[in-house]
């Protein structure tokens, strides 16, 4: 008689612990390759949105990251800004080109603006223009300190009356120039004037406009002239007074532009004075603005709280 060993449970338990353990790992794998299929899709998604800000000028107030101005272009824009900074302290302009900012671009403008520090600083006198070529969506952020003058519907109107009409021509260009003309022209106070003329009007207006011009342009000339020889005198005087006391040829420069924009009681008039000051603060004494010599309008700015408009063309 043969004797058959009999079996134990313990066998089948075995079985049964591996069974469940392979069943485990394979359920962990499955949630781990569905994670990873999440964050995936998330990353993917993320791209799409709202683009890394770029990186702010390193001169001037422009970047055309669309690259849909010529380098003569940008040149002018950058000279009109810093013409117009050197004239007011009521706005600081920047302009943004960008082929595809992505997400909202309201949100981008003002991200950029804020990053860039568009304005004076504790002004709060910023205006950021952005123009995305490829959404076809303009954007104007203005910071809170110039809204008063800039309103919300002024900058719209900015938008769809020259903004708009420019880029759907692909006037680039032109479309800028006169945003940033009007950007100014309403930061002091003023208005675009909208009535159409008659040629005959025109005419007479342009007639005018070049005896006005010309006579301008003699007066400034001579108003230049003269304030230089006074200037000068200041600086005789002075080395007169102190046979010591000399300046450079630079340092002599600055003091001629200084006194020709500073001109009121509160402008300091001995050389020997003034150069300690420009010493200290170039930009504020040497006819310059207090935002910076370079007439850049990226100085520290911010306030940027969600004021301007949007369009699309």
């Amino acid at each position: 008689m043969v004797h058959r060993r009999k079996r134990t449970a313990i066998p089948r338990l075995l079985r049964l612990i591996r069974g469940h353990a392979m069943k485990r790992m394979m359920d962990v794998a499955r949630i781990t390759g569905a994670t990873a299929a999440v964050v995936l899709v998330l990353t993917a998604c993320g791209g799409s949105g709202t683009e890394a800000t770029p990186e702010p000028p390193g001169q001037g107030s422009l970047v055309d990251a669309a690259d849909v101005l010529t380098s003569g272009e940008e040149q002018s824009l950058n000279a009109l800004i810093v013409e117009r900074n050197s004239a007011t302290d009521a706005a600081r302009v920047a302009v943004l080109t960008v082929d595809g900012a992505g997400g909202s671009i309201e949100d981008y403008a003002r991200s950029v603006a804020t990053a860039w520090g568009v304005g004076d600083q504790g002004a709060d006198n910023g205006v950021l223009i952005v123009a995305d070529t490829g959404e076809r969506e303009l954007r104007i952020e203005t910071a809170d300190g110039v809204r008063d003058a800039l309103s919300d519907d002024d900058a719209e109107s900015i938008i769809d009356n020259v903004l708009e009409p420019a880029f759907a021509d692909e006037e680039y260009a032109r479309g800028l120039t006169e945003a940033v003309e009007q950007v100014y022209l309403y930061a002091e106070g003023g208005e675009p004037v909208q009535e159409p003329f008659n040629i005959g009007l025109l005419a007479a207006v342009l007639a005018g406009g070049v005896l006005v011009i010309g006579a301008l342009t003699w007066w400034i000339v001579a108003d230049s002239r003269r304030r230089r020889r006074a200037a000068d005198e200041e600086l005789r005087t002075a080395e007169k007074a102190d046979l010591d006391f000399r300046l450079t040829d630079e340092q002599r420069d600055a003091y001629r532009k200084y006194r020709y924009r500073k001109r009121g009681d509160d402008a300091v008039s001995n050389p020997v004075v003034w150069l300690p000051l420009y010493a200290a603060n170039p930009a504020l004494y040497s006819g310059g603005t207090a935002g910076g010599s370079s007439g850049s309008s990226i100085n520290g700015g911010g306030g940027f709280s969600g004021g301007g408009a949007s369009g699309s063309y």
